[in-house]
């Protein structure tokens, strides 16, 4: 009797598979998000180590790294994040880019991107919006946020990120081309300026950028004084060097033409000399060449 009830239930109740239960993945660890490793330069690695050391503090609650656009801010915090997350300072680490004109919902759905996290459809509100971040941040533990080139003060309650003063195991870092910026943001002393790279460093890295046509006897003169002309900043030095990759010494030579006649256009926040030397690179990159100059600044 006790087998023809089981039978009769199993019958009349909905067939039970594993394919009825999932669970979202589990977010990829920062460090996947920045694939590759940066080229190490000494006057970086200092800075690195100075923040992660800043960040195991208790009274630190927001930090703020700053220097000129195309002097490798991104690149920097990225390896601060890789290392924050090896060494397991956080439960979480999120990073957002701002830009100069800073969309509130933009910044929630990259969170929410990494966290899966459902902040409601488009005609949910902000404030709604904001909530579910908060309360979904809140459950984590430690945290730390990342907010990439950010040009003004951010609301960061606007956004649903606890204000680091009431929620100790929230932390901020920020990083900005204008230091006006970590003083609104209430940095305190936690700043960090990065300069531009010493000529050895940025030789160094145009080498590893272009490869080894830059050691014939022919091109290596014309070669070192291209790197010059970027001015220590590795966004110009990396854009330059791989688009006169294994180009032919006259294509060099007119290259260094090019960078010294050139009339740089100024652009807030960034080096007078990063525009023409972008503009150099797309007229040197072939046609058919499948590099884009994001691509190009990853290497960073």
């Amino acid at each position: 009797m006790k087998l023809n009830h089981v039978d009769m239930l199993q019958t009349k109740g909905e067939k039970f598979t594993t394919d009825n239960v999932s669970y979202p993945a589990p977010p990829p660890p920062i460090s996947a998000c920045f694939p590759g490793d940066a080229v190490p330069f000494g006057s970086r690695d200092s800075i690195r180590d100075k923040i992660l050391e800043a960040l195991k503090k208790d009274d630190v609650k927001v930090l703020g790294l700053h220097g000129m656009g195309g002097v490798g801010k991104t690149t920097l915090i990225k390896e601060v994040a890789k290392r924050a997350e090896a060494m397991n300072l956080f439960d979480e680490i999120l990073m957002a880019v701002v830009s100069q004109d800073p969309s509130i919902r933009k910044i929630q759905d990259q969170f929410a991107s990494r966290l899966g996290l459902s902040l409601g459809d488009d005609k949910e509100s902000d404030t709604v919006r904001s909530g579910r971040l908060h309360e979904k941040l809140k459950k984590i533990g430690k945290v730390l946020v990342i907010l990439d080139d950010l040009w003004k003060h951010l609301d960061l309650e606007a956004v649903g990120i606890p204000s680091p003063d009431k929620h100790k195991w929230c932390k901020i870092v920020i990083t900005t081309r204008e230091k006006d910026v970590c003083d609104q943001m209430d940095c305190r002393n936690n700043t960090y300026f990065v300069m531009v790279l010493s000529e050895e460093e940025g030789w160094y890295l145009f080498k590893k950028m272009a490869g080894d046509c830059v050691s014939s006897a022919e091109v290596e003169p014309v070669a070192i004084e291209v790197a010059k002309e970027c001015g220590g900043l590795p966004l110009a030095i990396v854009v330059v060097a791989r688009a006169l990759k294994d180009k032919s010494p006259t294509r060099w030579k007119d290259a260094l033409r090019q960078l010294r006649a050139s009339a740089p256009t100024n652009i807030k926040g960034m080096h007078r000399d990063v525009y023409s030397r972008l503009q150099l690179s797309y007229d040197y990159l072939d046609e058919d060449s499948n590099i884009s100059i994001g691509q190009q600044m990853r290497k960073v």
